[in-house]
């Protein structure tokens, strides 16, 4: 893995009435047009806020959305890249030159790039409708979001789906459950097998899940019942019981091992993301290992080292657009670097 130098772009500030959606609201709960603002100093990306009915509940309605350079200039329908945050982030995270510096990486790119909200911390999301009734964030994003971006944005209707740690099995799940809404997908350092050491692994992420003082954001049994009472729920929301069901769809994965020796380097300071890519590494062979039983295939970008981190996410979205772009009918070359 290796991660390319900055492309310098100039970007002109188009006029935002050809960049901002007009009119096109739906008179169905299921599907409003958004409504939009650029982000300070750019008309390319954009924060939008998704109009949901009464009982979709989540912590954000909030969206960052990513244009190609050109959209405002020309008439041209884009597809659409959906890009999933982890535990600890928010929608803003694969926008912030810090961490994901999407707007950097995809300058260059013919595709309409959406980064909604999924819950952060105590109350990270799970890409899931909550077993509680608290959230229901998997409707939020294969109903409501997808439809609201096509009716808002000039889109071609062809989807990928890609994301890091919780992002990345959120990633999967989605493309696992609704295959009509995607035709590619990718994971980094993703969580893909939350019934790896069952059912012990449910006890501690009920305590992480549910008590905030010692909360990691793991799914405790308000997402999706007990591991121990509600198996059968928890394995229809796992990547690794839902691989088969990948079949015939791109699919790119992405994992360190949390050792020594990364591609990207040492870096001191990450000792604890170390250690989870560790736990990570373990659960990506696991699930590799899954596919490769069912003869599923795909495109195996696990190395060796490495840490939890965006400097390797980084680095991963960037070689994944080959993977991604072609079948949805964008190039990707200059695309990411």
């Amino acid at each position: 893995m290796r991660l390319r130098p900055p492309l310098r772009v100039v970007i002109a500030v188009a006029a935002l009435a050809s960049v901002l959606p007009v009119g096109g609201a739906s008179s169905s709960p299921v599907g409003r047009a958004m409504s939009c603002k650029p982000v300070e100093k750019t008309a390319r990306e954009l924060v939008c806020a998704v109009p949901l009915p009464p009982e979709v509940k989540v912590r954000s309605a909030n969206v960052r959305v990513l244009l190609p350079a050109d959209y405002a200039r020309s008439r041209r329908s884009y597809p659409v890249v959906y890009m999933l945050h982890g535990v600890g982030d928010d929608e803003k995270a694969w926008t912030n030159p810090a961490r994901g510096d999407l707007g950097r990486l995809t300058a260059s790119c013919n595709a309409i790039f959406v980064m909604p909200d999924g819950g952060s911390g105590p109350v990270a999301g799970w890409y899931s409708d909550w077993a509680d009734g608290s959230y229901q964030y998997e409707r939020y994003h294969a109903l409501e979001l997808d439809t609201s971006v096509h009716r808002t944005f000039r889109t071609t209707g062809r989807r990928a789906v890609a994301g890091m740690s919780m992002g990345g099995f959120g990633a999967l799940k989605y493309a696992a459950r609704h295959p009509l809404n995607y035709r590619a997908v990718a994971s980094y350092s993703g969580f893909v097998d939350t019934m790896f050491g069952a059912p012990v692994s449910g006890e501690v992420n009920d305590v992480g899940g549910q008590n905030p003082a010692y909360s990691t954001g793991a799914p405790s049994r308000r997402v999706w019942g007990t591991q121990a009472e509600k198996p059968d729920v928890w394995r229809a929301h796992n990547p690794y019981d839902l691989a088969e069901r990948l079949r015939g769809m791109p699919l790119y994965l992405s994992s360190g091992n949390g050792l020594p020796g990364g591609p990207l380097g040492e870096d001191a300071s990450k000792g604890p993301n170390y250690a989870v890519e560790a736990y990570i590494g373990q659960l990506n062979n696991r699930f590799a290992a899954r596919l490769g039983e069912l003869g599923v295939p795909f495109t195996d970008a696990r190395y060796a080292g490495g840490y939890h981190d965006w400097a390797y996410w980084r680095a991963a979205f960037t070689d994944s657009l080959r993977i991604l772009m072609p079948p949805i009918g964008a190039t990707s070359r200059g695309c990411g670097a």
